[in-house]
């Protein structure tokens, strides 16, 4: 049914309790799981005092954190695992994700960090669910 799998994280604690269920469906279907973080290229501070390159850079270290997460865990239940960390707009990042590498499933938290980084993946879950061109599991925190 699924040969390869998608899971999208930023690494909240929406992201990790959905990487349960990644894991479970990757180990149940034989997927291999690809684990992908997006790094968002315009923040909240790009026109503020704070560094907009220094947050980035915080941003990205965040993102190959919560693959290298997510990795770990993978390895932990003999699932296959390749990560990749991206740029860009985490929605559009993701869809293209979907057709680069091929994958027949998407795992992704129904919601991400507080306050603004929040309303982003959110906003990606839900535009995930109306676009992704494969089946979406969106995973609430309660999970």
């Amino acid at each position: 049914m699924y040969g390869t799998i998608l899971f999208a994280t930023d690494g909240s604690d929406g992201a990790e309790a959905a990487l349960d269920h990644a894991l479970e469906l990757a180990a149940s279907t034989g997927a291999t799981l690809h684990v992908v973080s997006v790094v968002e290229t315009r923040t909240a501070y790009d026109n503020a005092i704070i560094d907009p390159t220094e947050v980035r850079a915080n941003l990205r270290a965040d993102a190959e954190a919560a693959v290298e997460r997510a990795a770990e865990a993978a390895a932990a239940t003999d699932v296959e695992c390749r990560t990749t960390v991206l740029e860009g707009p985490p929605y559009e990042r993701v869809l293209e994700a979907i057709d680069d590498i091929g994958v027949d499933a998407v795992v992704v938290g129904a919601t991400g960090r507080s306050g603004f980084k929040r309303l982003v993946l959110g906003s990606t879950a839900e535009r995930l669910l109306e676009a992704a061109p494969v089946p979406v599991v969106v995973i609430g925190g309660d999970c």
